[in-house]
Parts: C-alpha cells; structure tokens; sequence
C-alpha cells in the first residue's frame, strides 16, 4: 500500500503532495492575471520568484504599518508590449472581492524621482505578516515614495494585496456614465472635485447607481444616498472610524483617516454625494 502511494504521488507531482501532505503547491501555482485590450498574461508565484528582474524593495508598509524588505518586480516590466497609456485605468481585483482604481499613469511612472509601484510576490516559505488576521498574498502593490514627495500621493488605498487579476481600461467615469455629475459643472469645484475623491476612495467597495466593479458594501446612492438618512455629520463620523457609530464587528469597512483622505476632500465628497442624490438610476424592474 505504502509502495502504491508513493508511485501515485510521484506520478501526480506537487499538488498531489499538497493534498496528503499539506504542501504548498497551491501558493506556489496562484496566479495573477494582467489583461489590457485582447491582450492578457498570467504569472503564478513559483514563475515570478524564479524571474530575474526579481529584486529586494524595502518599503515602509502603508498597510500594515512597519519597515519591510519584499521581493518584488516594477510593475512597468510587467506590462512591457501591452496596450496602455498613461490616461487608462488600472483595476486591481482581489480575492475577496475589493476592487481599487488605480491611475495608470501611476503605474506606468518608471524613474527614481517619482512615486513607483512594485509587484511584490510572497515566498510561501517566508509568508508575509498578517493584516488583521487575513493574509494579503500572494501578489500585492508596493510603493516606493522618493523624499521630497507628500505620503499622501500614495495613499493606502493604492497599496492593494491579495491581488488576483489587474484590468487595464477607460477610467470609471468613462466606463459607468452613472456615476458622472451634470454636465456642464466647473472642473474645479467642489462636486467633480468629490467625484474625483469617490473614485479613488469610495469606490473601491460600493457600487453607485448600481453602477460599478464592487459589491463588498452597499449602493452609495440607490435607493437612498448615506447623506439623505444619515447626514453629512453622522456620515463623516462613520468614514472616520466605522465602529463609533455602529458597532459591527464583522464590518469590512475599516477607518479612512486624513492622510488617505483630508477633511476638504471630505466635504468635497459629501458635496458630490448631495449633488447625486438628485441623479438616481431609475428604479430596477
């Protein structure tokens, strides 16, 4: 019988072992997918970490608050012969269902004077530290800020994990017209400058109008918006810090503090939630 096993294994290779063994064949064979246009690619861990552009890139960890060394590859060696440009947005889909928006500009930024960002990849023998009990691998965004740059360029936000595929394509306010304010409002006002801030913050987790990647939390607009039956104080408590006024335990929502996201952008955001509280998406049959 013993005999029987090992030819079996043997034959089957590593995932076999994984399953009576406990391995980590699994961890080593995740895979991320990066699609722009027709054009998709697939890594899996073991790949990426065998990949000579593979290098050490000590951060300080938005995410989980501490000076860390990664292995990781520029992300613009990664989409090298894609179809991007610098006015397309990049969707990081992760495993549990997050979804962040990233300028593409951003990631296509490739010199040591600017923000960077870096795929980091998790040796599944060197696991990474945990994020509130929930690991962030295999595949995450890191960046690397140059002195001289705001912290807040990079935000948490963008520094997005356990990512399973990244979506090149029109920016969200051109791929859901729902989302979009009235035509004709000033650039530089307060509405678009909140829709620019829900974008980037809010939208990572919430669809709007029914419109959107994401539905990790509640619609922001259908069919009441949070500024209609919370208010804009109450509303900007619960951004702040989720718990303090509605104890959840087991909400996902974690607090948005300055730094990711300033108290003008704050009322920015709450103006652009006012003004599309009166541009409902019609009701759903």
């Amino acid at each position: 019988m013993g005999g029987w096993i090992a030819r079996a294994v043997g034959a089957l290779g590593c995932c076999a072992m994984a399953f009576l063994a406990g391995s980590a064949c699994a961890a080593d064979s995740a895979t991320l997918t990066i699609s722009a246009g027709t054009q998709q690619r697939g890594w899996t861990v073991a790949g990426l970490l065998n990949d000579r552009r593979l290098t050490d890139v000590t951060v300080d960890d938005d995410n989980l608050k501490r000076r860390l060394t990664f292995k990781a590859i520029p992300v613009t060696s990664l989409l090298q012969g894609m179809p991007v440009t610098a006015g397309a947005s990049a969707t990081t889909a992760a495993g549990d269902g997050y979804v962040s928006h990233l300028p593409m500009r951003m990631l296509l930024a490739d010199s040591a004077d600017q923000p960077r960002a870096w795929l980091a990849v998790e040796n599944p023998a060197a696991p990474w530290p945990t994020l509130k009990g929930q690991d962030i691998g295999p595949f995450r965004l890191i960046w690397t800020v140059p002195p001289g740059h705001a912290a807040s360029e990079v935000n948490e936000s963008l520094w997005t994990y356990n990512i399973v595929r990244i979506d090149i394509a029109a920016s969200p306010a051109e791929r859901f017209a729902a989302i979009r304010p009235a035509s004709g409002l000033p650039a530089d006002g307060p509405v678009m400058r909140g829709f620019a801030t829900f974008q980037r913050v809010c939208f990572s987790c919430h669809s709007f109008n029914r419109a959107g990647d994401a539905q990790l939390g509640p619609d922001l607009n259908v069919p009441y918006s949070p500024v209609e039956y919370l208010g804009d104080d109450k509303l900007a408590r619960l951004i702040r810090d989720p718990q303090s006024l509605r104890w959840w335990p087991n909400s996902r929502m974690s607090a948005i503090d300055e730094k990711t996201l300033s108290d003008a952008d704050l009322k920015d955001l709450l103006a652009y939630l006012h003004h599309m509280a009166g541009r409902k998406a019609a009701k759903a049959d």
